[in-house]
């Protein structure tokens, strides 16, 4: 149970923190990205899946 709400709540940290990304990519270039639901998907995906691989190996017994 306790693996759930980490991942959950770790879940939730990465999709802030993918959005403060592409936010900040767009204030950078001083508009709004064209695919940004491409660009936000690609950040999100990454770094959810090393973040999920990597919790696996530290909570595995």
């Amino acid at each position: 149970m306790n693996e759930i709400l980490l991942f959950t709540a770790v879940a939730i940290a990465i999709y802030l923190f993918s959005d403060l990304l592409v936010r900040t990519i767009e204030a950078r270039q001083g508009k709004v990205l064209q695919q940004r639901q491409l660009v936000f998907f690609a950040i999100f995906l990454v770094l959810v899946l090393l973040t999920f691989r990597i919790l696996r190996q530290l909570l595995q017994p």
